[in-house]
């Protein structure tokens, strides 16, 4: 049986050419649909909201919404590509006996690839058209990419297991990960929540995510002990996720 670094880079690499295969720009609307939505949330929170975005660094509106919208995208389709992985390779499972944890892992690397791809065009756009960025918070910036990335695997190795067996799994991460996305501070600064609903933040990592990625690439922050945390816990979630999906490993397939 190849490795399981081979056949991680095998799938992924599936994964990806198989996004919009068939379609007139293919993988071009991985820019093209982010790009839509960024410019939808901005006109409307902008022009009709009339949101004041205060002290974060940036009066960009655009700017300060990009730099959290991509990673939340990151991990919402990352979290729901990875918990189908197995159901949607039910015909493959059942011909091939391969490790299903390559599976669940090549959904949630392609998508992070390709959004990856997709950020960094943006970024570029914006450093070389409007400005604000500081490049000196790279390295945060990767840092906390990465725990996002243990984060959104280790959860999808959960739920992927979880879905196998229990198909209604899927119907509660949807309407969850639309709260989600609002109880985050992606398309408003932390600082308009009411002091006594802030700390409540503290209970969402995601808060922690976008804010530190914001804060570093626009100069405000440098690294230190948050992305530290945020490290550590990526990698308790993916180790612990790791653990669920491999002690129901050896019965998802009597349910594929």
């Amino acid at each position: 049986m190849p490795s399981y670094a081979k056949l991680l880079t095998t799938f992924t690499a599936r994964e990806i050419n198989s996004r919009h295969k068939g379609s007139v720009f293919g993988l071009a609307w991985n820019l093209i649909t982010p790009l839509a939505l960024l410019l939808v949330y901005a006109f409307v929170f902008t022009n009709i909201f009339r949101a004041k975005i205060g002290e974060v660094g940036t009066d960009n509106y655009v700017l300060f919404l990009a730099l959290a919208l991509w990673p939340w995208m990151m991990f919402a389709e990352g979290l729901m590509k990875g918990m189908s992985a197995i159901t949607a390779n039910a015909s493959l499972i059942k011909k091939t006996a391969l490790p299903l944890f390559v599976l669940v892992a090549s959904a949630v690397l392609s998508t992070y690839i390709v959004h990856l791809a997709g950020f960094a065009v943006v970024l570029a756009i914006f450093a070389f058209t409007a400005g604000g960025l500081h490049w000196q918070g790279a390295v945060g910036g990767i840092t906390i990419i990465i725990a996002l990335f243990m984060f959104t695997l280790g959860i999808a190795a959960i739920l992927a297991a979880l879905q196998t067996i229990i198909r209604d799994v899927e119907q509660f991460v949807s309407p969850a990960l639309m709260m989600l996305q609002f109880l985050t501070p992606i398309l408003y600064p932390a600082t308009v929540i009411p002091e006594p609903y802030r700390n409540w933040l503290s209970w969402n990592p995601l808060a922690l995510a976008v804010t530190r990625l914001r804060e570093q690439l626009l100069g405000i922050a440098s690294f230190g002990l948050p992305e530290l945390w945020l490290l550590a816990g990526g990698a308790l979630v993916l180790w612990l996720g790791y653990l669920f999906f491999a002690r129901l490993s050896p019965h998802l397939e009597d349910f594929v």
